[in-house]
């Protein structure tokens, strides 16, 4: 991991455009796929709401699998993309989204003991609005304090979650391995990702009032800023890579063969 500048998180936003624009319809295609997967997934009985975030490291490793072969100009192919489904790199991935879950079942546990089980189980009951049970738990003067605490607690998790999943698939790491290496890699270049987060913040709030100002709360405005919003989130997809590429360098892709032009 090089020493790098707090200016690297503008660069690694710029990369992350330039790839998406290699193979716009391609990267898109995949979102729809993965969005498809996320409902299909979620009709599967008890089972449905856990699945789309156990498996969301397999999703990551797939995303940034497919951002590295457009920063080729190579297209994305199967072979690319078996190792992800097969061992070792499935249960991995898969015990990692595993762990985040428990980990975000741990958080929700530590807000609800804080704010107080009566307020969680009416706002899960829907029997209270949000701002209702807000404004009950505010009153309490628990509600601040539980949200700093869970935010405080999240950026860490957040920190090592990022690269994790493709440390796991690129670099053959173990899921302890990965969080590990993937945590200290933002830590020694935060300055770079404060700046990235910040700038990534400014851009979805800019798109979002530019849509609501020029088309309204209209069923096409809101159309428009959902395609343009998914849009973003592929973007940020490729940018992470672009991050990845940068701290941890280039990666060789399993089932690649010589580049060729995207179809």
């Amino acid at each position: 991991m090089s020493n790098i500048p707090a200016s690297a998180g503008i660069a690694w936003i710029r990369e992350g455009f330039a790839i998406f624009r290699k193979q716009p319809g391609g990267l898109m295609l995949l979102m729809l796929a993965y969005l498809l997967a996320g409902v299909v997934l979620g009709i599967i009985p008890f089972l449905g709401q856990w699945l789309p975030m156990i498996l969301a490291p397999v999703f990551t490793a797939v995303f940034v699998q497919a951002c590295a072969a457009a920063d080729r100009k190579q297209t994305l192919t199967p072979d690319m993309l078996r190792p992800i489904f097969q061992k070792p790199n499935f249960p991995r991935l898969a015990g990692l989204g595993a762990l985040f879950v428990l980990v975000l079942a741990g958080l929700a546990m530590l807000f609800a003991a804080v704010v107080g089980m009566d307020t969680m189980r009416q706002l899960a009951e829907q029997q209270v609005q949000p701002d209702a049970a807000a404004a009950a738990a505010a009153a309490n003067g628990n509600f601040g304090w539980a949200m700093l605490v869970i935010f405080l607690l999240s950026l860490p998790l957040s920190m090592a979650m990022l690269f994790a999943a493709p440390l796991i698939f690129w670099q053959q790491m173990r899921v302890g391995k990965a969080l590990f290496y993937s945590f200290f890699a933002v830590w020694r270049t935060l300055r770079a990702f404060l700046l990235y987060f910040l700038c990534w913040v400014a851009i979805v709030m800019l798109l979002t009032n530019v849509v609501l100002l020029l088309l309204g709360k209209t069923l096409l405005g809101m159309a428009v800023l959902q395609s343009a919003l998914m849009i973003i989130v592929m973007v940020i997809q490729c940018s992470v890579y672009a991050a990845y590429k940068a701290i941890f360098g280039e990666p060789e892709l399993p089932g690649a063969g010589p580049s060729q032009p995207a179809a």
